[in-house]
């Protein structure tokens, strides 16, 4: 796998979207939200065999308050393409978007977590090339003070993840949102997966 793959994926995608009407989801080719809700139909009695995972591009809303929107769209595909080419390396893994910036990734548990990885490390990767010199120097793009009268940094672009991978008592109908806000937490936290747990499930 490498970010030539990724590429090829979007020349693809690029002449496919000439008829919009083959694509559930046009910017990037994958399945929508009802593509994802007809796979957990499936795959929701498998939980423990199979994990699911919301994947949200972190850091994402400073880039553009900062940079503009000039490369949205670009950076949404660039992140379908490279979480569809890593998975598809992996027997029966699924990956079909929940949101503009928000992706399903389904995997065979032994699976889900190098996918997670090489995917976010490939991202990561990619996405350097979209911020100034001066920024990847100084290492952050934004900084601010906190209530507590911190100093915040925030960096770079990269994929959070909420994962779970044993079975719940979350009903099907709510289990993507419950790890979409899961992914929030992550995301504050600075945190890249956050793996469910029943105390998490709590609270």
């Amino acid at each position: 796998m490498s970010l030539k793959d990724a590429q090829r994926y979007i020349r693809e995608l690029h002449k496919k979207q000439s008829n919009p009407y083959l694509w559930p989801d046009y910017l990037t080719g994958l399945p929508d939200r009802q593509g994802v809700l007809r796979k957990l139909d499936s795959i929701y009695p498998k939980i423990g065999q199979y994990g699911i995972a919301c994947v949200r591009i972190a850091a994402i809303h400073p880039y553009l308050l900062k940079y503009g929107y000039d490369h949205h769209a670009e950076i949404i595909q660039w992140a379908a393409a490279i979480l569809k080419t890593v998975s598809s390396e992996y027997r029966g893994s699924f990956v079909g978007t929940a949101g503009t910036h928000e992706f399903v990734l389904i995997a065979k548990t032994s699976h889900i977590y190098d996918i997670l990885k090489k995917a976010n490390s490939l991202f990561k990767r990619k996405t350097k090339r979209y911020y100034s010199d001066s920024d990847i120097k100084r290492g952050y793009v934004l900084s601010f003070q906190s209530n507590e009268g911190e100093t915040v940094k925030v960096g770079f672009m990269g994929f959070v993840a909420a994962v779970i991978t044993k079975p719940t008592d979350i009903e099907k109908m709510d289990l993507i949102p419950f790890l979409s806000r899961l992914c929030n937490l992550a995301e504050g936290e600075g945190k890249d997966i956050e793996e469910f747990s029943e105390e998490v499930a709590v609270q």
